[in-house]
């Protein structure tokens, strides 16, 4: 609120650079708070101000001011306007050599054309927005871009998705985040499991649970893992280590304490023994679980597991 507050005095009373400057902060601010409107609006009136500045500086502040204006349309949702401004971002950051700006001007753009459906443009958005983060020596934001990209497409099903995915691990790799890397990991197995490629998606997973083995004992290793596991639980052929996967599964939820993957290993476990998947070992273990959770808090699970394990022996 301080630095709001600052910038905003600062704008008012210096019509020069550092007002310009300071209109571009308190623009940034605005959108940190949810208000585009009045982001737009002083992105707007620093973008008139610069206009009178000398290059080289005049491309950069335009530039900066026609993104954060170009940000703001499209948080309100007025698309044309943003688009307008992110060209405008982009032509005056690749002329004040700025590539990690046009980067950000890209990257933008992409992100209107997956919400159009237009997913053509934004898979040449995405592609020149990561090699301008190359040009600007910046692999680990190549990386991160490459991931979004990646996300954004497989959650409108695009098979370029595939691609954006196994370049973003191997860039995760490379710059040594092992964590993003095996987050991906997982996320490209759920990806290519929606495509239909079940024993595909199985192979990723196992290389996912695999590098979550070799993570530190974090709270977010050993989510991935747990996800990993179920994964594994529930698109190994061989029922006996599907069966294995189940238990690992329930016993990382049970460290977690998170009961969601919880009832999802409970799920795998009776649909199995339903269908014919398991042997009846399984009954056993649905009986043991049915224990542990009653013993660690989670009564109403317990109590599903009750009604499951007479179901099964009725």
């Amino acid at each position: 609120m301080r630095a709001r507050q600052a910038a905003e005095l600062l704008a008012h009373e210096d019509a020069g650079e550092a007002g310009i400057r300071a209109l571009l902060q308190l623009s940034h601010a605005c959108l940190d708070t949810g208000d585009a409107g009045a982001a737009a609006q002083a992105a707007e009136v620093a973008q008139d101000r610069a206009a009178a500045l000398a290059e080289p500086v005049r491309s950069q502040l335009i530039g900066c001011a026609a993104l954060l204006a170009g940000i703001a349309h499209a948080a309100a949702g007025a698309e044309r306007a943003a688009r307008v401004c992110l060209d405008e971002a982009r032509e005056r950051l690749v002329a004040a050599d700025e590539p990690e700006g046009a980067a950000l001007a890209l990257t933008q753009q992409a992100l209107l054309d997956v919400a159009a459906g237009a997913l053509g443009g934004a898979q040449i958005c995405f592609g020149f927005a990561r090699d301008f983060y190359r040009a600007a020596h910046q692999p680990a934001a190549a990386v991160e871009l490459a991931a979004l990209a990646a996300r954004a497409l497989a959650a409108l099903a695009s098979a370029d998705a595939d691609g954006w995915f196994r370049e973003a691990i191997t860039g995760a790799d490379r710059t040594l985040d092992h964590e993003l890397a095996a987050e991906l990991v997982v996320e490209l197995a759920q990806a290519l499991d929606r495509a239909g490629a079940r024993a595909q998606a199985a192979e990723v997973a196992a290389d996912a649970a695999r590098r979550c083995a070799a993570l530190g004992a974090t709270y977010k290793s050993r989510a991935l893992a747990l996800a990993a596991r179920l994964q594994l639980a529930q698109w190994t052929n061989d029922p006996i280590e599907a069966m294995r996967h189940v238990e690992a599964a329930f016993e990382l939820a049970l460290e977690l304490r998170e009961p969601a993957p919880l009832a999802a290993a409970m799920d795998v476990l009776v649909a199995g023994l339903v269908h014919g998947r398991f042997a009846d070992v399984g009954w056993r273990l649905v009986d043991q679980f049915r224990e542990r959770l009653g013993h660690t808090g989670f009564a109403a699970l317990a109590e599903t597991a009750v009604v499951a394990l007479a179901a099964l022996r009725a």
